[in-house]
């Protein structure tokens, strides 16, 4: 008996490893891109900093543009994700410290800075709602010139 069971074991032994899977001592390198993220995030605030710096050194003439387009918020590069809606305008204005500059551009009495952004994001974004894009950017710039 103990012979028989012996076999069987044998047996079934020598069975599983005729269907075992071949093993490969090789390995394989996985690169992770994770500068890729960090060079995003540089690459956002850099840009919001060019444009407080437009802020901070405009003293009189032409306005920056940026300052024209009400929809300015719904540029999806700004964000910190795809899922999370910011108000890059305001990102932008809490970075404005020049009190000079912001009362030059509300004495400027441009019309377009008073645009409301009617871009409807129920048809694509049901879920999403960008802060403050309600406001123009004529009522964020004095909203931010009344903090400083």
């Amino acid at each position: 008996m103990k012979i028989k069971m012996l076999l069987f074991f044998i047996v079934i032994f020598k069975v599983q490893l005729l269907f075992a899977q071949e093993v490969k001592d090789t390995t394989q390198k996985v690169t992770v891109k994770v500068g890729l993220k960090v060079d995003l995030i540089k690459q956002r605030h850099d840009k919001i900093n060019a444009y407080a710096d437009s802020i901070n050194s405009y003293i009189s003439g032409k306005l920056p543009d940026f300052l024209f387009d009400e929809c300015f918020d719904w540029q999806k590069s700004f964000w910190p994700d795809l899922h999370s809606a910011v108000s890059v305008r305001w990102e932008i204005l809490e970075k404005v410290h020049n009190q000079r500059a912001l009362k030059a551009i509300l004495n400027t009495r441009n019309k377009k800075l008073k645009r409301i952004c009617d871009h409807k994001s129920d048809k694509v974004y049901p879920y999403l709602s960008v802060p403050m894009i309600e406001k123009s950017f004529y009522q964020l710039i004095q909203r931010r010139y009344k903090q400083i």
